[in-house]
């Protein structure tokens, strides 16, 4: 095997160990917030007596939240290190569409000119980030909930 398949191959299956891990990483954080969201609904529920588990449990999920987030922009860093590097490996290659690596930001790019966000494409990142703040938020309003019924401002 040449020096440039062996630099392909090395490139490649670092690429491959980040993004399986950022999909691992991302599939935790998805069971370990559902579990500490569905405690904090539950401490809602509940009588005030738990309203104080409720506070700590939304203060949890806003702290795991941004754990994970972190997490996620280091992986990311990692596979875009790694596609820099497969796309130098194809710059021996005639210009093709073959180049996945080296013409993916381009096209990435034309893909994301929509004008609405929700049309919009949208890249593994985005949506991290959107569900990393979505259920930070989520932590913040448990949160604060919980503290308004600890205080008796608030039952049901």
């Amino acid at each position: 095997m040449d020096h440039a398949a062996n630099m392909r191959e090395h490139a490649w299956k670092y690429f491959e160990l980040h993004a399986n891990q950022r999909i691992a990483v991302f599939n935790f954080f998805l069971v370990a917030s559902g579990a500490i969201a569905a405690g904090l609904a539950a401490t809602l529920q509940g009588s005030q007596r738990f309203s104080s588990l409720g506070i700590a449990l939304g203060l949890l999920l806003v702290l795991v939240s941004f754990v994970f987030w972190k997490l996620d922009q280091r992986v990311s860093f990692l596979i875009k290190h790694a596609e820099s590097a497969l796309s130098e490996t194809e710059q021996a290659f005639p210009a093709s569409a073959a180049c996945l690596f080296k013409y993916e930001p381009a096209v990435t790019a034309a893909a994301a000119t929509d004008a609405w966000w929700w049309t919009k494409h949208w890249t593994y990142g985005r949506s991290f980030r959107f569900v990393f703040w979505v259920m930070g938020l989520f932590g913040v309003a448990g949160s604060a909930l919980s503290a308004l019924k600890f205080a008796g401002y608030i039952s049901w």
